[in-house]
């Protein structure tokens, strides 16, 4: 198996990690309410879970290295701070089917912000697919409520510009130094998360049912969160964005099957748009542009 199968197998696994995460969510006491402690102990979670990873494999001088940080590993962790962020008050201040519209727009705002910054090139193939990924959000979204406020809309942009930026981030990153990206971007959503409280005067009681709902979630992230950046190194920033993707069809899925208690059916728009977006993800993976291996970064 080539490299770049297997980066693609690593990063599709990782969304599907990822797809469990709303189904977290939705077993949390009043979520809207616990937002920002959540994500508190989500973020402190994940920086301990990585920092653990760290320093595992590159033992006590991952201690030195984690107090140098570089200009691109604190854009790199301010973006996923500001995806995390602007992903919760976009879900609560619109709706459901906005958000989703946002997130699919990540491929498309990544491949710009690579070309710009790493002269990464989109190649026909990543092209077409992020298109039909595009046309099944639609298709799934379709009939959905747009309403909302302005600011739930633009924080879902937001969010998806962060993510996009943060994928750039770990593309220009070799071996483990990307990692320090995702402790630092752990740390910077849990102090943020604090300050906004603080201004707030909001109360950093959350259920205990809450507490280790946030922390299995923070497991959740963290897991994929190390797998995408293992597979960032053979994937172009739109592929890897993309590739992402399946953790909203995922998520639908999971939170549908009885198994697990949620009970959400998927309307028939649902299932036709979350398989155009499998069958968009399965253009993406099949490698039949031999050119693209020149648009990599070396």
């Amino acid at each position: 198996m080539s490299d770049h199968s297997k980066a693609i197998i690593i990063v599709i696994l990782s969304g599907l990690i990822w797809s469990f995460g709303p189904l977290v969510v939705k077993n949390m006491t009043e979520p809207q309410i616990y937002q920002l402690p959540y994500l508190v102990i989500r973020g402190l979670t994940v920086a301990i879970i990585i920092s653990c990873y760290l320093l595992i494999n590159e033992g006590i001088s991952f201690l030195e290295k984690i107090l140098k940080i570089d200009k691109t590993t604190m854009i790199g962790s301010l973006s996923l701070t500001t995806a995390f962020l602007g992903f919760i008050y976009s879900i609560s201040f619109t709706t459901a089917a906005v958000t989703l519209f946002m997130l699919a727009l990540m491929p498309f705002l990544a491949s710009i912000i690579a070309f710009i910054f790493l002269t990464e090139k989109i190649s026909l193939q990543n092209f077409i697919s992020m298109v039909v990924a595009l046309i099944g959000t639609v298709i799934m979204i379709y009939a959905s409520s747009f309403s909302g406020s302005i600011f739930g809309l633009i924080m879902g942009f937001i969010s998806s510009l962060g993510f996009a930026a943060f994928s750039v981030t770990l593309r220009s990153k070799s071996d483990f130094k990307k990692f320090y990206i995702l402790v630092y971007g752990g740390i910077f959503c849990a102090l943020i998360s604090s300050t906004i409280m603080i201004v707030q005067d909001q109360s950093f009681f959350i259920p205990s049912k809450n507490i280790f709902l946030s922390i299995f979630h923070g497991a959740i992230v963290a897991s994929g969160l190390i797998l995408f950046s293992i597979g960032s190194k053979q994937l172009l920033s739109g592929e890897l964005t993309m590739l992402s993707l399946l953790e909203v069809v995922g998520g639908i899925f999971w939170t549908w099957l009885p198994l697990f208690g949620v009970n959400e059916v998927p309307s028939i728009n649902t299932i036709i748009g979350g398989i155009v977006i499998c069958l968009a993800i399965a253009m993406n993976s099949y490698r039949f542009d031999k050119n693209r291996l020149q648009n990599l970064t070396r």
